[in-house]
């Protein structure tokens, strides 16, 4: 994730209220190597020394609306209390919106660390233009640029209209571990309270004008095929608007969650076993096992282990079965599409 010139444009805001450094946490692609402006994350300072930070990141309880800014923060010496998260939204100015593997935090690591190192130096370097003094003698620290031999000290909202003059660091100096104020450190996830509190607001919360709720019968067994169900009588629970047979089962809509549910209920599905009805998972696990001993295609080799086991005068041997578990959240998966004027928008 090495950030190159190629991958920073800065932006000069409107009369240079403010200073953007756009840059993306992944390769560089061929719409950058042609000069069009397509990042998927930006940080901007303004004038009132506010810190907005904008990422296609998703929060989804691995905490990285506290954990990028932080590495942002860190390397921008800023005030933490001034610098937020913004989610971004899909547009050209953001091509990639994925959230998983693990990866938010590690994949935006070096990336975030360099943009904020680049817009601290050329903060730095408008102050030490200002004063008429060299970027080596001032120092950074909560959103404060200071002259220690003549006593002078600068906000960094005071700057942003100059510094969004300077051309953009190429490899900016980066902080040492033994260096860093924020990362590492105990810091309170910024939207705990309001989880704690239940006020925090997740997709089952979003209303829309004259919004209904579908539910899904589903198949019981992977690969079963729908046979008959009663529409009439699911349509005759209060509230039920719609019944609605689809590839995967039958849909039931109603003008709560509860009604949807209950209509579910009342559907008396029947289903025709596919062709994974007769699986076992006992009978999978002995398949599992018998084939963890066999030979099997060797990735990578170090060393001569298993000549050194078989000759060992000991042996310990011991098998380790994990079962089925579901990659599920604790919230209910679910999306809600505003269907009108020929359109569709969906949020999920």
């Amino acid at each position: 994730m090495t950030a190159t010139r190629r991958d920073f444009l800065k932006v000069a805001a409107a009369a240079g209220a403010s200073l953007t450094i756009g840059f993306r946490l992944y390769a560089v692609d061929d719409d950058a190597a042609a000069g069009l402006f397509k990042p998927n994350a930006w940080v901007q300072i303004d004038s009132d020394g506010s810190i907005t930070l904008t990422v296609g990141k998703s929060e989804m309880g691995q905490g990285v609306r506290t954990t990028l800014p932080m590495i942002l923060a860190d390397e921008l010496d800023a005030d933490w209390s001034s610098i937020k998260l913004v989610q971004a939204m899909p547009g050209p100015d953001f091509q990639r919106l994925g959230t998983g593997g693990s990866g938010s935090t590690s994949g935006s690591w070096s990336t975030l660390r360099t943009a904020g190192a680049a817009a601290r130096a050329m903060i730095v370097a408008a102050a030490a233009t200002r004063w008429g003094v060299g970027a080596s003698e001032c120092r950074t620290s909560n959103s404060v640029v200071s002259h220690e031999p003549s006593n002078r000290t600068l906000r960094y909202g005071s700057l942003v209209a100059d510094a969004s003059l300077l051309p953009v660091p190429e490899s900016p100096k980066l902080k040492s571990a033994a260096e860093r104020t924020l990362v590492g450190k105990r810091t309170p996830r910024v939207d705990g309270r309001e989880i704690v509190r239940g006020s925090a607001i997740y997709g089952l919360d979003a209303r829309t004008p004259g919004m209904v709720y579908a539910v899904i019968a589903r198949p019981p067994k992977l690969g079963s095929k729908l046979k008959s169900f009663d529409a009439e009588r699911a349509r005759k629970i209060t509230g039920v608007t719609d019944v609605v047979a689809i590839s995967r089962g039958v849909a039931v809509v109603g003008r709560s969650t509860w009604a949807a549910l209950k209509g579910r209920d009342a559907l008396d599905t029947a289903w025709e076993d596919g062709e994974h009805s007769s699986f076992d998972s006992d009978e999978h696990m002995k398949t599992l096992e018998k084939a963890s001993r066999t030979p099997g295609l060797s990735t990578f080799k170090l060393g001569e282990g298993l000549p050194l086991l078989e000759s060992a005068a000991r042996k310990l041997e011991a098998s380790y079965i994990s079962p089925f578990h579901a990659h599920a959240p604790m919230e209910p998966m679910n999306s809600i599409a505003d269907v009108r004027d020929g359109q569709c928008e969906i949020w999920s």
